[in-house]
């Protein structure tokens, strides 16, 4: 199969080795950097309202990441630009980006924020590849180089977009494995305790493990199936496609690689969205030793179930914030959550403040991964 990777073949297999494990990103940093003939790199999540936030770099100065939350991260004339919050919530999606995408080289150069910050840095050019966006935090992995070294350009965007994909995959994946973790049990409890269908599958395809929520997917009617100890799908095309990205997960056609899909459901209900990721066996042992495949599973209509009653019941919510945290879980936006019932997108805020309140978070991502682990616990 031919997927445009040319010689980033290995290095997307490292992002996938590297997905179960967030303590290892400043090493996939530094192989990022390594591909792009970058002299630094780092992670960040910002709000896009006040430029607030906090950021892992590799390569630079353990200052800079300070110096930029505490002054510059509002005066980042690369983010910072007309309505940035309105366009957010309204069409945003996952791109690369070069700083010369935003305003010429020139112009960027005498800006307070090149000047004062950048230049002192030792940064000259910036490639962003932006991960994922929950009102009002925008993440993102960036790459910087010199002034001594080329500029970023459209060649760079083209190759970093072959392997976009993949690395948004491993971040939701390790997102997901991450949130079990926080349970407090080791890595077999916690893939059995989670919320969504986790599958360990050996080098030849067949499944090694499957958790509680994955065993419960199985035994459904119109879903997943294994049969002769391989996963399918009730649609002939839906089950060639499953097995076409387990077999390149799994390397049967060169470097291991991932890939997501929607599932089909043999009745009206809505399909399963699936994540397929190569992983190091040793990651997920006890299940399997040598190479693994992991396969990710949410039924987005398993949540919505059980989660109004059940959050309302354990965080004192009342119906409407109830609605309105359960939502949230689904992956909507205060606004997409202020449309879809019917309500002010003041009134919606309203509601999460008090949610905040009372779940004692202050943030929605705090918050998501809290109620996502107490899904997790739910006798549902």
């Amino acid at each position: 199969m031919d997927d445009g990777l040319g010689n980033l073949g290995g290095l997307v297999e490292s992002i996938y080795d590297l997905a179960l494990d967030p303590a290892e990103w400043p090493r996939l940093l530094k192989l990022l950097a390594e591909a792009f003939d970058a002299q630094a790199g780092s992670i960040m999540q910002e709000s896009v309202i006040n430029g607030g936030g906090a950021g892992l770099t590799m390569g630079l100065d353990p200052q800079v990441p300070q110096d930029y939350f505490s002054y510059y991260a509002p005066r980042n004339v690369l983010r910072r630009i007309d309505d940035l919050y309105e366009r957010m919530n309204r069409d945003w999606t996952p791109v690369v980006t070069i700083d010369e995408g935003s305003m010429p080289k020139s112009q960027l150069m005498e800006t307070e924020f090149y000047v004062d910050f950048l230049k002192p840095a030792g940064i000259h050019s910036v490639m962003t590849w932006g991960l994922w966006y929950s009102d009002p935090n925008f993440a993102s992995v960036d790459l910087y180089r010199s002034p001594g070294q080329p500029n970023f350009t459209s060649a760079d965007i083209a190759r970093a977009e072959a392997i976009h994909g993949h690395l948004l995959r491993a971040m939701r994946l390790g997102r997901k494995v991450a949130e079990t973790r926080t349970l407090g049990a080791g890595l077999a409890a916690a893939l059995d305790r989670a919320p969504y269908g986790l599958f360990v599958l050996g080098a030849d395809g067949r499944v090694s493990h499957a958790n509680a929520a994955g065993e419960r997917m199985i035994a459904g009617p119109g879903g997943l199936r294994v049969f002769s100890g391989r996963l399918t799908a009730p649609h002939s095309d839906d089950a060639r496609r499953l097995s076409a990205l387990i077999a390149q997960a799994a390397g049967f056609n060169g470097a291991r690689v991932g890939g997501s899909m929607a599932l089909r459901r043999a009745d009206e209900r809505a399909p399963l969205s699936v994540i397929v990721a190569p992983t190091r066996g040793e990651g997920l042992l006890p299940f399997h030793v040598g190479p693994s495949v992991i396969v990710c599973v949410t039924d987005p209509e398993a949540a919505a179930s059980v989660s109004e009653a059940f959050l309302g019941e354990l965080f004192g919510l009342t119906g409407g914030q109830a609605k309105v945290a359960a939502s949230l879980l689904e992956g909507r936006s205060p606004r997409q959550i202020a449309e879809a019932l019917g309500l002010s997108f003041y009134t919606v805020r309203a509601h999460l403040a008090r949610i905040f309140e009372k779940t004692g978070t202050s943030r929605q991502a705090e918050l998501v991964a809290l109620m996502t682990r107490a899904l997790g616990a739910s006798p549902a």
